[in-house]
């Protein structure tokens, strides 16, 4: 059995440098929430800040992560994931080296291999009395290829 926090290298398949977020906080069968703790090396960092191409990752790897949970959760391995498209993805904000991100999902539908998932990602609060839910920094919409396991591609209720 999986406990929350569950470090990110146990439900998804990647290794770092790849390995973007650091942990899966919590999870349902629609929404999820991890976080990154932004380190010198960070593989999303140029010039002591996540890219915005590196926000869409950290939204990706949440979903992943969500998947790979329930996936293991249910005794099953860990299958792949794409990235298939990116839509109304904005940026509001900086996140630099040293900050920890929190990044939220939700999974809006999914239709046969197909899901797609809303992402916030919000800079932790660092206990100056900042909104308790961070600064938002990016949010959108992802849509995501999900492969499903199995010989005969059965239908797996696992995201």
């Amino acid at each position: 059995m999986l406990h929350f926090p569950v470090p990110a290298q146990d439900v998804l398949p990647h290794a770092p440098p790849m390995l973007c977020i650091n942990a899966l906080v919590a999870a349902s069968r629609t929404t999820a929430e991890a976080v990154a703790h932004l380190h010198s090396g960070h593989i999303l960092l140029d010039g002591g800040a996540v890219t915005e191409a590196g926000f869409i990752e950290l939204a990706a790897q949440t979903a992943g992560a969500m998947k790979g949970y329930w996936e293991k959760t249910a005794g099953r391995p860990i299958g792949d994931g794409y990235l298939a498209a990116v839509g109304n993805f904005t940026v509001f904000g900086k996140a630099r080296l040293g900050e920890t991100l929190n990044i939220s999902i939700e999974l809006l539908t999914e239709l046969s291999d197909i899901r797609l998932i809303e992402a916030h990602i919000r800079q932790a609060p660092c206990g100056r009395g900042d909104d308790a839910a961070g600064s938002l920094l990016a949010s959108g919409k992802l849509k995501l290829f999900v492969p499903e396991l199995g010989p005969k591609h059965e239908k797996q209720d696992i995201f």
